[in-house]
């Protein structure tokens, strides 16, 4: 995506928080990044993990159960 306000208008709709969690299946530390967005009604998706080094690039297929961790959830 090179068109600048597209670029513009994406991250206006994104959330992100970042942090490091304790994992709670891998036993391990991880320097996370987790984001909502918003959608075209105008509510929130929930937070999700974006970013996980414990995870291969481009798949985070987990619980995220360490996101209580980082974030607040709240509807």
């Amino acid at each position: 995506m090179s068109n600048p306000s597209a670029i513009k208008s994406l991250l206006e709709s994104c959330t992100y928080r970042s942090g490091t969690v304790h994992c709670p299946h891998k036993q391990l530390p991880a320097s996370i990044i987790v984001a909502k967005w918003q959608m075209h009604n105008g509510r929130w998706t929930s937070w999700t993990v974006v970013d996980c080094p414990l995870m291969p690039a481009g798949l985070i297929d987990c619980q995220m159960s360490c996101l209580s961790q980082l974030v607040e959830v709240t509807n």
